[in-house]
């Protein structure tokens, strides 16, 4: 019976020492930006607002396991929207981001009930050790300074189970800001 004591507290530190082993494995990153894309008057009206990156996702991981995403769903935090058009482009690591078809992961979905958008994939996207994703956002004029002033946050769910478990507590959130407007002149590599 004395070992069974040690045999205990061995399997429950290894346990310990595996989830925090697991944390350091991958970590998924929000980052605000605020760039308009097209600068150009005559597209706007075309499309109905500004098309603007609000942000981008990246994915880290160290581990060699394929990890895939299906959807990527983000609830909004401010003021009430009754619809809102966004799309998902993938950042090619080597290059500009350039919000082009090749690109593009998928449009979201807007749920006016839950104000959640989501980005369900036409094909899975498996995880590499650096995977970016950028949201473009369609802005209208009218709903630029509620935009600017509210948060997006990454519904846990929709994130690989590594993910989940370093994720652990966090709210992983986007808070757009006009403190974040693009600089002129600096590159959109991140």
């Amino acid at each position: 019976m004395k070992h069974a004591i040690p045999s205990i507290t061995l399997i429950v530190l290894c346990t310990l020492l595996s989830h925090l082993h697991a944390t350091d494995d991958c970590n998924v990153i929000l980052k605000s930006k605020w760039y308009d894309l097209d600068n150009n008057y005559k597209k706007t009206m075309k499309f109905g607002g500004k098309w603007i990156l609000v942000g981008s996702i990246t994915f880290l991981k160290k581990s060699k396991d394929y990890l895939s995403l299906d959807n990527i769903t983000l609830e909004w935090q401010g003021e009430k929207l009754d619809n809102l058009t966004a799309s998902l482009y993938r950042k090619n690591l080597d290059k500009d981001f350039l919000p082009i078809e090749d690109n593009l992961v998928c449009d979201g979905i807007w749920n006016k009930k839950k104000q959640t958008l989501i980005f369900n994939f036409n094909e899975k996207e498996y995880l590499a050790p650096r995977t970016v994703f950028y949201l473009v956002l369609t802005i209208p004029e009218i709903i630029e300074p509620v935009i600017k002033k509210g948060t997006f946050c990454l519904e846990g769910q929709c994130l690989p189970r590594p993910f989940k478990h370093c994720a652990g507590d966090k709210k992983l959130s986007l808070a757009i800001n006009e403190s974040m407007t693009h600089i002129p002149g600096t590159s959109l590599a991140n």
